[in-house]
């Protein structure tokens, strides 16, 4: 008997769904490998910051040492091969990345492309719908991906394809979708009260009314996180409120 007070887990999207909502980075780079411009999605993708200039940056400069050797080879045979272009995995702070360059034609210069691999995103595993015991996170400038306990998480929200996470010490950039975050965290706790926010009902303080609408005010102290319409009806019961 399925109970009322739990919230159902989204059925699993389509593998058309995946691949259309996939973020793709894009990064322009003249003949020489540096960097002319980039999309947002490419910097997340990297763990970069976006406020940071970006213009002039050798490509490799962004990669592990690691990594240089196959993006130096990447970058050299889209260059130089009849071709014009190559692809390749290439692992980054962020996890393993598809990329792919091609030769622009008209002016020297070179456009990658490159999405994640084996995040849930473009394709089905037997880990896809794994509960989490800890949340990865990626804070500062290094990319250094620390893992979190999910009794600590206050709250998730999204931030584009990906999304923010909010515990009572710190927010960080978390690798993964917030769908993908509501399917594999406990429902009993975490519960989605409105598209973009995933609340830890443990660390809800008070609901209150903001211009009429329902609020939830977190442990974090932080803004206070609105409840969708329709689930207003649900977080009353789970809160007794």
């Amino acid at each position: 008997m399925t109970d009322p007070l739990t919230p159902p887990r989204p059925e699993k999207a389509s593998f058309e769904y995946r691949l259309q909502r996939t973020p793709v980075g894009v990064v322009i780079l003249d003949d020489a490998g540096r960097i002319r411009s980039v999309n947002p999605v490419a910097l997340r993708l990297l763990g970069q910051d976006e406020a940071r200039p970006w213009q002039g940056v050798d490509l490799l400069d962004l990669h592990p040492p690691s990594a240089r050797a196959k993006v130096r080879w990447l970058i050299d045979c889209a260059r130089d091969t009849p071709e014009g272009e190559a692809a390749l995995v290439v692992t980054t702070p962020m996890g393993s990345l598809v990329a792919k360059v091609t030769r622009l034609v008209g002016e020297a210069g070179l456009c990658m492309m490159f999405h994640t691999l084996g995040d849930g995103q473009m394709g089905e595993s037997t880990e896809a719908g794994a509960p989490l015991l800890k949340l990865p996170v990626v804070r500062g400038q290094g990319g250094v991906t620390t893992l979190v306990d999910v009794e600590d998480v206050v709250c998730l929200s999204a931030q584009g394809h990906y999304a923010e996470a909010r515990t009572l010490r710190f927010r960080a950039f978390c690798p993964r979708s917030l769908a993908d975050l509501e399917r594999r965290l406990d429902p009993r706790r975490f519960v989605r009260v409105h598209r973009g926010h995933l609340v830890n009902l443990r660390h809800v303080l008070a609901a209150e009314r903001l211009d009429g609408r329902l609020c939830l005010r977190l442990a974090d102290d932080g803004e206070l996180i609105p409840v969708s319409r329709d689930k207003v009806g649900l977080v009353r019961r789970l809160l007794a409120v």
